[in-house]
């Protein structure tokens, strides 16, 4: 079986066009990018897209988060019969880089998917980054990450679990983590758990792995997924979880996911109750600065899934990685292929092997 159906570029301009976002409302899907001179340029604004036809055909709408910050993403959650848009922003500023500057979040919503209301910052106002806001219930869930930098001693990582009744007013829930370099944390809800996947930037830059039960207080000690994975997403889609993210081949050799940029890609995993662990599913065409990617179901067998990537630019003259064009691609994916069962995450081998079923070392 053919997993990767079919795969089409939706966005070519030769902006550098990355951190899509998803999400069906009002029997539309709609589609979030950022549209930017680069990865760590200043000019970054969030377009938006809607389609009434599954992603076959596009039609451009007005984004709240347009000029005024320096904006990140643009992530969309269909909740109380309005669709939020949430965005990174951060000051304008020439001089200074990016990752110098802290980040505020803001939110915008719309009944129609149309008109959208003014930007606002969320309250409490706080230098805070969302990922992927998730509903449960009647509330709305965010992990939040913030990087408190210093000058005199090591920078402070740090990863809050929020929880919301209306999008813009947010109460702390619970730690998610503390004392690592962690960032970017995708929340996946199944039955009664809650599971973190939580990107590091020290060590070898391998993701974490976390759970928890309600009332989402308690965490379970974290787990080495084993790999490389940034700008993780999480997703039950059709039965089954997937994970999504940016696989760094080479972060494990030279022992940071900060310096290190090679060997990049867009990767798919699968849960495998059997063996109780995530298996590779799926790689993706690309290559560069890419990832970043959103699911939703398409039918009972396929899921719609976006993402950036640089790899139609690979072996132009004077490419460089985070600049230049980046485009945003659509893939439509089956649900129910089996996965690389002989390209496993080393915690799967492990497990394997005490049944004398690896076959792969």
């Amino acid at each position: 079986m053919k997993k990767l159906e079919n795969l089409v570029r939706i966005v070519a301009d030769g902006r550098h066009n990355a951190f899509t976002s998803m999400e069906r409302f009002n029997g539309a899907l709609y589609l979030t990018y950022r549209t930017s001179g680069g990865h760590a340029m200043s000019d970054g604004a969030v377009s938006l897209k809607r389609s009434f036809d599954d992603g076959k055909s596009w039609e451009d709408l007005a984004s709240p988060f347009q000029s005024g910050r320096n904006f990140y993403e643009g992530f969309l959650v269909a909740f109380n019969g309005k669709l939020l848009m949430f965005a990174g922003g951060y000051e304008i500023s020439n001089e200074v880089p990016v990752w110098f500057l802290h980040s505020r979040e803001y939110v915008s919503e719309s009944s129609d998917g149309v008109n959208w209301t003014p930007c606002k910052e969320i309250f409490p106002p706080f230098p805070i980054r969302f990922w992927h806001p998730a509903v449960l219930g009647d509330a709305l869930y965010a992990a939040a990450y913030r990087v408190i930098r210093t000058y005199f001693k090591a920078n402070v990582w740090e990863v809050d679990l929020l929880r919301s009744k209306d999008g813009f007013t947010w109460e702390h829930v619970s730690d998610i983590s503390r004392g690592s370099t962690a960032n970017e944390t995708a929340l996946l809800f199944d039955e009664d758990r809650l599971f973190a996947f939580i990107r590091n930037e020290g060590g070898a830059g391998h993701l974490a792995l976390r759970e928890t039960v309600k009332p989402f207080t308690e965490w379970s000690p974290e787990k080495d997924f084993g790999a490389s994975l940034q700008g993780p997403v999480a997703a039950r889609i059709n039965g089954r979880r997937f994970l999504f993210g940016r696989y760094r081949a080479a972060s494990p050799r030279l022992g940071t996911s900060l310096i290190d940029r090679g060997g990049t890609e867009l990767r798919c995993y699968v849960w495998e109750e059997k063996i109780g662990n995530w298996v590779e599913y799926l790689s993706f065409p690309s290559g560069g600065d890419c990832s970043y990617p959103a699911a939703v179901p398409l039918d009972e067998n396929r899921m719609l899934v976006s993402y950036y990537s640089q790899h139609e630019y690979l072996d132009d003259p004077g490419f460089r990685d985070m600049e230049g064009p980046c485009d945003i691609f659509l893939a439509t994916v089956r649900t129910d292929g089996i996965p690389e069962w002989g390209r496993l995450t080393p915690g799967g081998r492990e497990y394997l092997k005490k049944f004398g079923l690896d076959r792969t070392s």
